[in-house]
């Protein structure tokens, strides 16, 4: 490829300089990686300060709970009975 300074006065030095002037757009951060991310700090701030009951706490409570939500024993729920209903004849 040629210098610059060759390509000016030719038709292909304002497509050159219109191509270094562009601005980047980074892409956009992948979903898991932020969540990863978010987690890990969270837990870094309530190993560090303990429960100190500030929002980081209460997000970091609210968030184990949710994640951990599986492992925990549904509660009974009352069943309905099935009442029998007269077939019409």
């Amino acid at each position: 490829m040629a210098p610059y300074a060759e390509l000016v006065g030719t038709k292909t030095a304002p497509a050159l300089h219109k191509a270094l002037s562009l601005a980047r757009v980074p892409e956009p951060a992948d979903e898991s990686d932020v969540m990863r991310e978010q987690l890990e700090y969270l837990i870094a701030h309530t190993s560090e300060r303990g429960n100190c009951g500030c929002s980081e706490c209460q997000r970091y409570l609210r968030v184990r709970s949710l994640l951990l939500e599986i492992f925990s024993e549904p509660e009974p729920q009352a069943m309905q009975q099935l009442t029998a209903l007269p077939m019409a004849a």
